[in-house]
This record gives C-alpha cells, sequence and structure tokens, in this order.
C-alpha cells in the first residue's frame, strides 16, 4: 500500500481548530502557508502521516464550497508517491479522473493531483510528490527493490544503479544501503561498513548474520521482521528509517 501522508480537514476557523487541537493532542502546527492560488491557508500537525487543516481565504475558495456543502470535517487523504507524473497517468489508464490535466504546486513544494471523488466513494484522494528526495542504492535484495518500485516508494533513477525515494522528512541527498538478509559475502568477509545509512532485515536479533553483521558493524539498525512478511512490511520500515536521519 502506498504511504499515507496527510489526512485533510476543512474547517472555518483556523485557530479554533488549533486550540482544539493542543486541547486534544497537545498538537502545536508549522506555520500557516497561503497557497493563493487555490485560495487556502493550510497547517500542517504532527509527523509522518500528518494533518492538514485547511481553512478558506475568499469565498471562491474551493474550501468555501466544500464548507458550504458538507460542513467542517475530513476534506481529502493523501497518498505520497516517487513518481506524481506517473501516477497521474496510472490513474488515467484506470479510468479515474484526476481534477487537473497535470500536477499542481501544493503545500510544502509539493506536486500533486486530486481524483473526482465520484470515482472514489466520495472520497476526495490526492497524490503528492514531496520535494525532497534522495538517492538509495540496493544491495542483495533485488526483490525488495521491485516491491518499492511497484508500490511506489521508489523509481529508478536515470541509468544509475541508485533509486530515487521519499518519505516524510528528508536530507537533501542521502545514499543507503540496504542489507535484506544480511548477504553471505558480508558474513564472510570482513568488508569495513559504508559511510552511509545502514539497515539490516532480519527474522530474528539472535540469526547468525545478524551476530556477524552487528559485530562488524556495530552501528547499523537491525528491522526484525517475520519471513513471511518482509516483502510487505519492509518498505514502510525503510520509509520509518529514512524519516528519521536528519540532515547533515
Amino acid at each position: 500500500m502506498l504511504p499515507i501522508d496527510h489526512i485533510g480537514l476543512a474547517v472555518h476557523d483556523g485557530k479554533k481548530a488549533e486550540h482544539l487541537l493542543n486541547q486534544l493532542a497537545l498538537a502545536t502546527p508549522a506555520l500557516p502557508e497561503d497557497l493563493n492560488q487555490q485560495g487556502v491557508r493550510i497547517r500542517f500537525y504532527g509527523k509522518g502521516t500528518r494533518l492538514e487543516i485547511l481553512e478558506a481565504l475568499g469565498p471562491d475558495s474551493a474550501v468555501t464550497k466544500f464548507l458550504s456543502k458538507r460542513g467542517e470535517g475530513l476534506h481529502h487523504i493523501a497518498f505520497r508517491v516517487a513518481n506524481v507524473q506517473l501516477q497521474l497517468e496510472r490513474m488515467h489508464m484506470a479510468g479515474f479522473q484526476p481534477l487537473t490535466e497535470t500536477p499542481v504546486l501544493g503545500a510544502d513544494g509539493k506536486r500533486i493531483f486530486f481524483l473526482h471523488p465520484k470515482h472514489t466513494s466520495g472520497i476526495l484522494v490526492e497524490f503528492c510528490q514531496p520535494k525532497n528526495q534522495y538517492h538509495v542504492r540496493f544491495d542483495s535484495c533485488p526483490k525488495l527493490e521491485r516491491t518499492m518500485e511497484l508500490t511506489g516508494h521508489c523509481i529508478p533513477h536515470n541509468d544509475a544503479p541508485e533509486h530515487v525515494v521519499t518519505a516524510g522528512s528528508l536530507p537533501q541527498l542521502c545514499q543507503s544501503l540496504v542489507l535484506h538478509n544480511a548477504s553471505f559475502e558480508l558474513s564472510q568477509h570482513n568488508i569495513a561498513p559504508p559511510p552511509v545509512p545502514i539497515l539490516i532485515s532480519e527474522t530474528s536479533t539472535a540469526s547468525h548474520f545478524a551476530h556477524t553483521l552487528h559485530e562488524r558493524w556495530p552501528n547499523a539498525q537491525l528491522a526484525v521482521l517475520p519471513e513471511s512478511s518482509q516483502y510487505t512490511c519492509l518498505p514502510e520500515v525503510l520509509l520509518n528509517f529514512w524519516a528519521s536521519v536528519k540532515n547533515g
């Protein structure tokens, strides 16, 4: 499943919503951002999957029309993709109706498009591509690499061996080496760890490969996942890992 980037809520009064969320969840927003072309003021809350509070800037705003028809509440659900143009083309081919012919600029510098809710059970669905993306190299895990491509978590980067990967909060440029089930070669040879973030997936912390690699690469992080679910769960684990990597 594509990762959910944010859930949008339409409100009449952004400051009143801010006070409510602070009371309910001790939430404080990022600085508000005005999208004048769309007539909306946006405040984001939280990390990972965030709440997006939408407040109309004028009577002609689409949010004003939404509020007059449906009232305050759920406005849309946004899925994060690595290539929003490719996703738009896929949606066209699948019979959905995008609300714009091409992706447009959204909040946080994302490129976005929406699907007409008549094809999505009345729910407005957004797809967004974050402004910041970075490169990653997969090692000894071709099946995971293919899974990440199919789910939209990453896309090939031209003719290079790296991929472009998208997550929540990204370094400007970061190469990551991913080892799935710790390759035999690395367990048999004394290879220095690369100067990049590392995530190793293993079925158990007690496995021979996990012990060997932790001895040689003590700073590597270990994700423990059941063997039957590694390829379905690991993409989300990787996104969370990359999102935690700090700039610089």
